[in-house]
């Protein structure tokens, strides 16, 4: 019986994403933006396993503190993990963006960077009613964690703490972003800078 080549559906992938850019990196864009949600849940995108949150998370509790009617932290500020996951904005804000034959993820929140890189990190101002809050709280059921808060009452009313977060990456291109893209869409891609993609 005669044999014949037929190119098959992953090579016709490649040239129709080749010949139509904008609807394949459609699919790598929300590919991205998928594995960096998981990466919330997982704790780590790609290798790069996440630190835990720092126990207390004094940066946390001092914007508890600074907000109208709360009287205490929640628990997760007395919880090593998730880290990254508060209110479940900073995943959610995640997003892509085409334009010719680059895709675009990222987020548009301020402190999004310095916690994706790591870096300076600044609290809340400590107001008095910030101080007198925290007073209140390590009196009654925060007693155990004075010795850790302490120092809050050390910093001169109306000014911030300072100090340095550890990075935790959550978007880019990893190992499953590159097999992920091979097996849905059927095309190459290479990185253009953190975030960003282009077909090749």
């Amino acid at each position: 019986m005669p044999a014949g080549f037929d190119k098959g559906a992953k090579v016709g992938r490649w040239e129709a994403g080749l010949d139509n850019p904008e609807a394949a990196l459609k699919q790598i864009g929300a590919l991205m933006v998928a594995e960096s949600q998981r990466a919330f849940k997982l704790q780590a995108f790609g290798k790069a396993r996440w630190a835990p949150r720092a126990v207390p998370n004094t940066y946390g509790i001092i914007a508890d503190f600074a907000l109208k009617g709360r009287a205490s932290p929640p628990n997760r500020r007395f919880e090593p993990r998730p880290a990254l996951r508060d209110t479940g904005r900073l995943s959610k804000s995640i997003a892509f963006s085409v334009a010719g034959n680059t895709v675009t993820v990222g987020t548009n929140l301020d402190y999004a960077s310095v916690l994706h890189s790591g870096g300076q990190i600044e609290s809340k101002p400590v107001t008095q009613d910030v101080k007198d809050k925290l007073a209140r709280f390590l009196k009654g059921k925060g007693r155990q964690w004075a010795s850790k808060l302490g120092h809050i009452f050390q910093i001169k009313t109306g000014d911030t703490k300072k100090g340095t977060v550890e990075a935790r990456p959550f978007i880019g291109i990893t190992k499953q972003t590159l097999d992920d893209v091979k097996e849905a869409v059927g095309v190459a891609i290479f990185e253009v800078g953190t975030g960003r993609v282009r077909i090749r």
